[in-house]
């Protein structure tokens, strides 16, 4: 099932470290519990050559997420939906999207245990994380897992972050959940960011699925750098999938450029050049140009236009989105 524009299977690392000021802000009710959340709706044209346009407006996702720190343990929970679309997880329907619990033993070490989100991908799943609107990868380009259900352990340092996970799998069947079985196989995830370098975040993960009983085995290595000077943002990610079938070995990968320029505290723009070969022959490349407004704390405004040469035709996407958040 294809993910609607706004949202993506991205990494939780990359969020933590974003440079956008768009992360959710929580809102402190007690000083153990704490909610945030946001609402982002957006208007779009997409074009492919050789077929109609199809225009859009409406609300494209929503999020209320709890804390509570009842330290050492913190507990988060989330509920999530996209505001358009059909099926199981993607109508307006809310689903459990974050569930887990988190130990940490205060020398830098964390436990977390429950559903949460993988670390690969440079570019967020919340879009009011995001730089852009749409994603740099298309189609069967993008082997960046989502949420799945395990138990991690993190170690971090000034210099370093490491972690690793072994979950239900590393790929489930929608977006929101593993497939919840282990006697099909068994998922592992792992990640290094180096941070020892001025201005410099260097992040390299990994993710393995056994595939015992449905002999589907997947592999996946994403690698992405960025460097922040003065107004600019600098960004580079390569990604690259496998899967072990009994039809047979498939593989794909992308890539991306990225150039971020904020130009003042209200205006930035962002300049984005993606490649990649998917598994079902849609090879692509698209250039993205973003600028962005934010208009208060809780509102920011991204306008965006994508042009994408695919193997077939050309397609042309233009879209503005407002994003409300707390």
């Amino acid at each position: 099932m294809k993910l609607p524009t706004s949202l993506k299977l991205a990494g939780a690392t990359a969020a933590a470290l974003a440079v956008s000021s768009s992360l959710m802000a929580e809102l402190e009710l007690t000083k153990e519990f704490g909610l945030s959340g946001y609402a982002v709706g957006s208007a779009s044209y997409n074009k492919i050559e050789g077929s109609s346009s199809d225009s859009n407006m409406d609300l494209d996702a929503y999020k209320l997420q709890g804390v509570a720190k009842l330290a050492p343990v913190t507990i988060t929970g989330s509920l999530f939906a996209f505001g358009t679309g059909s099926g199981d997880g993607f109508g307006s329907s809310p689903i459990v999207l974050d569930a887990y619990g988190t130990y940490d033993n205060g020398s830098g070490t964390t436990v977390t245990a429950g559903k949460f989100l993988s670390w690969l991908g440079y570019e967020a799943f919340d879009p009011i994380n995001m730089l852009q609107i749409t994603y740099a990868n298309v189609g069967t380009t993008g082997f960046i897992p989502a949420y799945h259900t395990g138990v991690k352990v993190e170690n971090s340092t000034e210099t370093y972050t490491i972690g690793v996970a072994a979950v239900d799998s590393v790929y489930g069947p929608t977006y929101y959940k593993g497939d919840g079985d282990l006697d099909n196989g068994v998922g592992f995830e792992a990640y290094l960011t180096y941070k020892g370098i001025k201005d410099v975040t260097l992040f390299g993960g990994l993710a393995y699925d056994t595939g015992d009983d449905s002999d589907v085995k997947a592999f996946a290595a994403d690698f992405w750098a960025q460097y922040v000077t003065g107004k600019f943002t600098l960004a580079g990610e390569f990604c690259y999938g496998s899967k072990d079938t009994p039809m047979g070995d498939t593989d794909g990968y992308f890539v991306l450029g990225l150039l971020k320029y904020q130009a003042d505290e209200k205006w930035a723009a962002t300049f984005r050049l993606s490649a990649g070969e998917g598994t079902a022959t849609d090879d692509f490349v698209r250039a993205t140009f973003a600028p962005s407004y934010v208009v208060t704390k809780n509102v920011e405004i991204v306008a965006e236009y994508s042009y994408t040469d695919f193997d077939g035709a050309d397609g042309h996407y233009l879209g503005i989105q407002t994003r409300f958040k707390f």
